[in-house]
């Protein structure tokens, strides 16, 4: 008779399956590995990692992850998968979790300071907290170690990208595209580059070729939407300043919004009573500005549902995000000519309505904050409804009660939100 499989066995065959990408039965493999032996560390491990790219099952990667410390507490591969895990369970604006992954991946690297696999899992979750530099750091470490580390390789090139460090980005891609043209994340990172220097053919090049390699990779599907909105001037403006903008900490980016609003106010006093038509055209910049760097997404992903192609590569609450963010630009760009046809005066004040609450509805569609997308989200159907509510009340002939209110609640929210949603406040 023969033996009955070890848990080495079972384990062996999960390893096998992992590599084939057939995720489901890997599991079940590593569930029977830790049936014959509780206490099997490299099983719960390679559960963790099949559990944590799914937010089903961030949870479960975390359980299994602390099992596997809790047997080996001295291990760094075992503290670098909780620190994913930890990381992967972690929502946007969550960052007492997240430096709570920091902690366990740095002691990862003080328990084993030649592991690469360590330093790249650090320099993942500084990229997460937005601090490039020590991502960049972690990531050069990481690759000091091993050449071949693709995790290491891609928090590098965003960490460069988000420092806007383009001609050493460059040059890391170009010997990535060298050393392996079948690369799907030198692709993905040579699209990012490509879009933030304007050329959206190229970037939608780069884009495809990552996903005809890898289908599964996310970064590739969201660049792809991206070169396809980028076939906007004006989003390829947005991208470009968003792109310079990046060089600069949180902070500095906030005290120049600020100052930029300040000097605004300041030249638009000096120039009320010099020249009213220079004040209106600096008022009217100014707006555009402020206003567009809010819709630009929204409105380039509403032309995105006319592209059959481009279509299919949306999900649902992108396809959403064109249909409502665009949809209500469509019905101020409506209002303000039905308006002025038809001799109507409040047709101006419908349209500004239809705008804001097309400011607050944008920041609901692109907020991942644990709890900020409830509350933009609640704002954006409070503010669509009012400016609705308002269109109808002043085209319709038909007095509406509580109109002006609802009126006077869509434009305080969606200029609340234009001020809240660049200061990242309960944003992410």
């Amino acid at each position: 008779m023969q033996d009955s499989p070890s848990a080495e066995t079972h384990f062996s065959r999960g390893q096998l399956l992992q590599r084939q990408h057939r995720l489901t039965d890997a599991i079940d493999s590593y569930k029977q590995a830790l049936a014959l032996d509780p206490n099997h560390v490299p099983s719960y491990l390679m559960l963790a990692l099949c559990w944590l790219n799914e937010e089903s099952t961030a949870a479960n990667a975390v359980d299994a992850a602390q099992r596997a410390v809790g047997l080996e507490p001295e291990d760094a591969f075992a503290r670098s998968v909780l620190a994913l895990a930890l990381n992967a369970k972690a929502k946007d604006g969550q960052t007492g979790m997240v430096k709570e992954a920091l902690a366990h991946a740095q002691e990862a690297v003080s328990l084993d300071p030649d592991n690469d696999f360590a330093h790249a899992t650090v320099a993942q979750i500084h990229l997460r907290l937005r601090d490039y530099p020590q991502a960049e750091l972690a990531a050069r470490k990481a690759l000091e170690l091993d050449t071949e580390n693709t995790a290491a390789t891609e928090v590098l090139s965003a960490a460069l990208l988000l420092q806007k460090k383009d001609s050493a980005n460059k040059g890391l891609i170009d010997y990535q595209l060298q050393r392996d043209p079948n690369d799907d994340s030198a692709h993905t990172s040579a699209g990012w580059q490509a879009l933030m220097e304007g050329n959206h053919k190229q970037a939608n090049q780069h884009f495809l070729e990552a996903l005809r390699l890898n289908p599964m990779s996310e970064s590739a599907r969201m660049g792809l939407l991206e070169s396809y909105r980028a076939r906007s001037i004006v989003y390829r403006l947005q991208l470009r300043f968003s792109h310079f903008m990046s060089q600069f900490t949180e902070g500095r980016q906030n005290m120049i919004m600020i100052g930029g609003f300040v000097a605004y106010r300041v030249l638009s006093v000096m120039l009320k009573g010099v020249s009213p038509i220079a004040t209106s055209i600096l008022i009217g910049a100014w707006l555009t500005f402020a206003l567009w760097s809010h819709l630009a997404r929204g409105f380039s992903s509403f032309f995105l549902l006319m592209d059959r192609f481009a279509r299919q590569a949306l999900r649902p609450r992108e396809f959403w995000e064109g249909a409502v963010v665009g949809g209500l630009i469509f019905a101020a760009l409506g209002t303000l000519v039905a308006g002025y046809a038809l001799g109507i005066k409040e047709g101006g004040y419908a349209a500004l309505a239809c705008v804001l609450a097309a400011v607050a509805n944008a920041a609901a569609f692109t907020n991942d904050h644990h709890i900020g997308r409830h509350l933009y989200t609640l704002a954006g159907v409070i503010a669509g409804f009012g400016a609705v509510y308002v269109s109808f009340d002043i085209f319709s002939g038909v007095a509406l009660p509580f109109a002006e209110q609802l009126g006077s609640l869509t434009f305080l929210i969606g200029v609340v939100v234009s001020w809240l949603r660049p200061l990242r406040v309960l944003y992410a």
